[in-house]
């Protein structure tokens, strides 16, 4: 598997995070860790390790037999091929940025893959064409720069504002925040909070900060093993606002079907960023 990540032009990284172009080939290739590796915990059962807040997919070429999978939903996103190969692009936005460059509500999306053609829009259908047909990903990126650079709103998208603010509340909160509170930060009525935040993130706020705080947590661990600096698992557990150790291990066990210590044992990230290729 191959993979190059490729950030944004500055202008559009509070909407999107990077673009991810990927290769996978071969007979067990895949986007999750293989299960055979003792490193890894079997991919099947890592349910959400990563969160994603909107996802758009181009794709080169897919070749698969009758077994091959290509999917995503709002949390996670992977890719397997059994049989030939897989060539694609994946755009990642951050919360809220695929509802403010292209006005979709992602609470009905949620659980949808997501392609260039399924949306529809001439401009998305042109840069698929573009990437079937280009295949340096440094002259693909810049097209796809002033695509959405086309798209930013002509005025202030109040709600995607309240959105980001309650976002960097949440994440100086360390998770420890409720929804009244993140209503609150919105100045929105609770209701009306709730309403907005699924059209635009996608996901309940309750299993936002929950997400939140495991993909920041995942993320230290993972910058710190590539530093080859150990892992405290208790240092990270109340750097990142968990109550204690066992708060963090129960996260884990729900949301990715492992504990810290398990998950400690997979070293060296799967990117120098980090991993983001579990499904």
């Amino acid at each position: 598997m191959f993979f190059q990540i490729i950030q944004p032009t500055e202008v559009l990284r509070p909407y999107i995070s990077r673009y991810v172009f990927v290769k996978a080939e071969g007979s067990t290739d895949t986007m999750a860790p293989p299960s055979d590796d003792p490193r890894f915990v079997n991919g099947k059962h890592v349910q959400q390790l990563l969160p994603n807040y909107g996802s758009l997919i181009f794709q080169r070429n897919v070749t698969t037999d009758i077994n091959g999978t290509l999917g995503a939903n709002q949390t996670t996103i992977g890719i397997t091929t059994l049989s030939g190969w897989y060539e694609g692009m994946l755009l990642d936005f951050e919360p809220g940025g695929m509802h403010a460059l292209l006005h979709m509500d992602l609470q009905q999306l949620s659980g949808q893959v997501l392609t260039a053609q399924s949306y529809g829009d001439e401009g998305l259908l042109q840069l698929d064409h573009i990437f079937k047909s280009t295949l340096e990903a440094e002259q693909i990126a810049p097209l796809i720069d002033a695509f959405f650079l086309g798209h930013l709103p002509h005025k202030e998208d109040l709600n995607y504002t309240r959105m980001r603010k309650v976002i960097t509340a949440c994440d100086e909160a360390k998770g420890n925040i409720s929804a009244a509170e993140m209503a609150s930060v919105a100045c929105l009525g609770e209701r009306q909070f709730l309403r907005v935040f699924r059209t635009y993130v996608g996901i309940p706020p309750k299993q936002f900060i929950r997400l939140r705080r495991f993909h920041r947590t995942i993320q230290t661990m993972q910058q710190t093993a590539a530093k080859g600096k150990p892992i405290d698992l208790m240092t990270i557990a109340l750097q990142h606002g968990y109550y204690d150790l066992s708060h963090m291990a129960l996260e884990f066990q729900q949301m990715g079907c492992v504990s810290p210590s398990h998950f400690r044992m997979l070293g060296i990230p799967l990117t120098t960023d980090f991993s983001i290729f579990f499904a």
